[in-house]
Formats: C-alpha cells, structure tokens, sequence
C-alpha cells in the first residue's frame, strides 16, 4: 500500500519512519527497492524504531548502476547515494528521537546527532545532500529572525529544545530547513496532530545543503495518503530540480525474451529456421576466424529470435492478482473517509466520520482475510509481495579481508574477484619425476580410429538433443531452445564450427569463460 501511495504521487525516493524493521537490509518489491535499517533482531524491544529509503524503478536503476552504494548507520538512521547530473545526490533517512525530557532521553538525542554528525561528515564534499524524515522538532519565528539564512519565513510552531538542537546541526553543517521556505495552506504545511491537545505541528522535515536551495522547488505535505496506510504522520513530498543518470548499459539490446509457446507453431519455427539457413548460406564460403564464425552465428539467432519468437510486452502482466478493484476500491474510501475524519477532528462531527473511517478498515481488512482464507496461493503471493521476495545474493553485505564493509557494488566484485582467484589458483610445488609416473590410458584402435575422425553432423545433433531446456545460457546469452529451434541449419552451422576446431585447435573463444554464480545458503 506504501508503494501504491508513492506510485500515485509519483515519488522516486521515499524516506520510511519508524518500520519497526529489525537487521539491514534490501528488498524488492515490484519495480522498487526497499534499503532499511534497523536494530538487530537478537535485540528486540517494544521500540523498534527503523527506517528506510525507497527508491522506484528509475532510482533504481541508476543506484545499481553506479555502484550501488548505501549505508546502514543506525536504526534511526540510513544512507543511499545516487549518481544526478549536475552533482550526485546523498539521501539520508532519520528518525530522530522524541523531545527529551529526561537524561536517558537527553543522551539518546546526542547520540543520534552524533551519529547524524558522523554520516554527514563521510558524504563526498561535492554531492547535495537531502535529509529527510521525522527529526520530532519544532522550529519558529523568532528562528528566522536571527537565522534566515537557514529557517524561512514561514514557520507553524513554537521552538522545542529538538527544534533548537536541528537549527543547531544545521547552522554547523550550512544546511537548511526547506520546509520553512514554501508557503502553504496550514493543512499542508503541517504533519502531525497531537492526540491530546488536537492541535497540528510541524515535524517532518527536508533538509539540504545551503548551495542546492534552489533546486529545490517545492515542500508540502498530502492528508490523504496517510489514511491509506494507517499512519498518524502525512505524507511529506519535495520537488528537487536535478536529473538521473546512469552509466551506459554495456547490454546488448539485441538480447530478448523467447515466447516458448511459438515454437510449437510449425510455421513460425520453418520462418526462423529459412532466415538462419539463408545466413548460412551467405557466410559459409568466407574465409575468417572460428571465433568470427561463432559471432555470426549467435547474431544471426537472436536478430531472427526477436524477429520470429520475441515475447510481446503485456502492459497488465505485472499487475499482481491479488490486487484487485475491490482492494483497490477499499483503499481509496479509506483514505477518503481518513481525510474526512481529519477535518474534523476536534468538532462535533468527529465522532461521526471517525466511525466512518473505522467502518472503512473493517472492510479492508475483510477482502484481506477473505484472499488469505479462501485463495491461499493468491495470499502466499500477496505476504512474497509484502516481505520482499526472495533474498538478493547480489546486494548481500560483504567484507573485505580487514572486515570493513564495502558499500560500492564495483568494490564488492572485486572482493568477489579476489576470492575466487585466491581459491581457485592455488600454488604448489609436484615433482617432474611424479608426472612421469603417471601412466595415460592406452585406447583400442577402433576408438583410437574414432578419435581421429572428424566430428560429423550425426553427432552434432545428438549433443544438441541431449542438452537440457531452461537452463541458464553463458555468456552469448544463447539458449538450448534457441538452438533446437534453428533445427537442420544451426547444426550445419556448429558442424562447421567443430570441425574448425578440431583442424586447428583452436577454441571459441566464448566458449573458454565461466560464469561464477553465487547462491545464498542460510546455514541460520
């Protein structure tokens, strides 16, 4: 539902309060990335606090792209960087500690500020840096009056001691309080109501370097949103005025999904399999490298791949099922019916839309047990959905051999490549009088006959009808279906291949490269 609310108001990165997420971590959800941090889950407590960076499909793509760096501080705290044109952007997600009151509470507050100091401190001198989230302080006029360079002019609230201690931070780090400098209704200029004296404050805030304040472009807060997921804080969006980028994607975009359905169509498996023979046909009298041949040959596969056998794009295939109008229709009464209440609260009719609101949920919350009772597959898809799917091998934390924790996804395959190299190239010393001794196999003369002879189309055909479908492909990204499906012309063609290889001893050279794949095993 939080992603659903961020699709409607076309958020790319979202800072989450409060998940009561326990460990760090990344989760996909859909198109978008969830990167949360919590306390440890040995470490379980009433408080769970949490929080998280969202990022949708874009972010997400360009955070994988440039490295995919991001850092779990702390449970009140979370850092995600993102490569922007002009400048690079630090997201920092908080979740400050409530107005102190006692000396625990005192210490809590320094020591997230010392944190907060700390992270700040780490971001590369250049990037514009946004923190977002629930800082639990109040900032005011009188603020503005003597720091207007930080606090605008448009402030809701009476200063608390964490309103000073931000004004404070930023004062320190030359940041300020973009919240204060946009003019708005105060119904979207606040965030929180407290549930005893039922008046509005403001106390989620977007912060940012003194030198970016222009691109911001605009700070407000939307009621609606927030009945729809059940919180007491509505939904904060900033408008920031820079673009993605992205490093260039090295993928070949040749490359397609296959509609395995077709190749039962006779007649699209004999188009594809004249276009391959006519390749052939074209190429087989020049005189180039194996290497050269086999490069023709996996182009020629995916051009008529795409051409005769490519998946057609289904706009709804995405669409999970267990979302339905129904969910759909629930949720948007409910947030209807929360913006009512909210409207009212503290008059006469409160009690009357509230009852509305409550009448709403209980509806929801009905569809959402009837899935989960009747359509079991449907609400084990639905919980998948919710927690994330599987574990991501590829955005697992790892360490270098001094144990620090790499956070760039470029330093994390070189990690990787040092591993692997180390075990797999091992040095060792073996007599030369020890290889002597061993003996090689004598071979009968048949099969020495058999050895000897060229590889033939017969055999060729057997090794293709003895490879296993839906398997991974290599490197060429070339499947067995694909080649089952060129039939006669593509074992013609890898007949020639072979034969290449076995006159000249030379191998493909594709065919000598290895892909390393990591596999998460929970030994927990």
């Amino acid at each position: 539902l939080i992603i659903k609310q961020l699709q409607k108001y076309n958020i790319q990165v979202a800072a989450l309060c409060e998940t009561a997420i326990y460990d760090s971590g990344i989760k996909s959800i859909g198109d978008y990335t969830l990167l949360y941090s919590g306390l440890p889950n040995v470490n379980k407590t009433r408080s769970a606090h949490g929080v998280a960076v969202v990022l949708d499909k874009r972010a997400t793509n360009n955070w994988k792209k440039a490295g995919s760096e991001w850092q779990a501080i702390t449970e009140r705290i979370v850092k995600v960087r993102l490569k922007c044109t002009p400048v690079n952007i630090t997201f920092v997600a908080v979740y400050a500690p409530v107005n102190p009151w006692n000396k625990t509470m005192v210490d809590n507050s320094e020591k997230f500020y010392m944190d907060l100091q700390e992270t700040i401190d780490g971001v590369p001198k250049k990037d514009m840096i946004v923190l977002m989230g629930d800082f639990n302080a109040r900032v005011s006029q009188p603020q503005h009056s003597t720091t207007s360079r930080i606090v605008g002019p448009f402030t809701v609230d009476v200063q608390n001691e964490n309103g000073e201690r931000l004004i404070d931070f930023c004062t320190t780090n030359n940041l300020v309080v973009s919240n204060s400098f946009f003019q708005h209704k105060s119904v979207h200029q606040t965030s929180w109501m407290h549930p005893g004296t039922k008046k509005w404050h403001l106390l989620d805030y977007t912060l940012v370097n003194r030198k970016f304040r222009s691109s911001v472009e605009d700070v407000r807060f939307y009621r609606k949103a927030s009945g729809s997921i059940g919180t007491d804080h509505h939904l904060m969006r900033s408008k920031i005025k820079l673009h993605l980028k992205s490093r260039k994607n090295n993928k070949n975009h040749n490359e397609c999904r296959l509609d395995c359905t077709k190749l039962n169509d006779e007649r699209v498996v004999d188009k594809f399999q004249k276009d391959i023979l006519k390749k052939f046909e074209e190429t087989k009298y020049i005189d180039v490298d194996v290497n050269v041949k086999y490069e023709i040959l996996v182009q020629s596969l995916k051009e008529n791949a795409n051409k005769h056998l490519k998946l057609e794009k289904n706009n709804h295939q995405r669409q999970k099922e267990w979302l339905t109008k129904e969910i759909l229709d629930a949720v948007e009464n409910k947030s209807t019916t929360y913006l009512k209440w909210q409207q009212h609260r503290g008059s006469i009719m409160e009690q009357k839309y509230r009852k509305n609101y409550i009448t709403q949920r209980k509806l929801y919350i009905y569809i959402e047990s009837a899935i989960k009772q009747h359509d079991p597959a449907t609400a084990y898809t639905m919980i998948r959905r919710l927690r994330g799917g599987r574990l991501s091998v590829e955005d697992m934390p790892i360490h270098n051999k001094y144990g620090t924790l790499l956070l760039n996804s470029n330093d994390r395959l070189e990690r990787w490549k040092e591993f692997y190299s180390e075990l797999l190239n091992v040095n060792s010393i073996i007599e030369p009088t020890l290889l002597d001794q061993i003996k090689s196999a004598s071979l009968s003369t048949m099969e020495q006959h058999r050895q000897d002879k060229e590889p033939t189309l017969d055999e060729v055909q057997q090794a293709l009808q003895q490879m296993k479908n839906r398997k991974a492909p290599g490197k060429d990204n070339v499947t067995a279906e694909l080649l089952e499906a060129g039939g006669i012309p593509v074992i013609k063609w890898l007949h020639e291949i072979f034969v290449d290889i076995w006159k000249n001893e030379q191998m493909v050279a594709d065919w000598t490269l290895a892909i390393i794949i990591r596999l998460y095993k929970n030994k927990g």
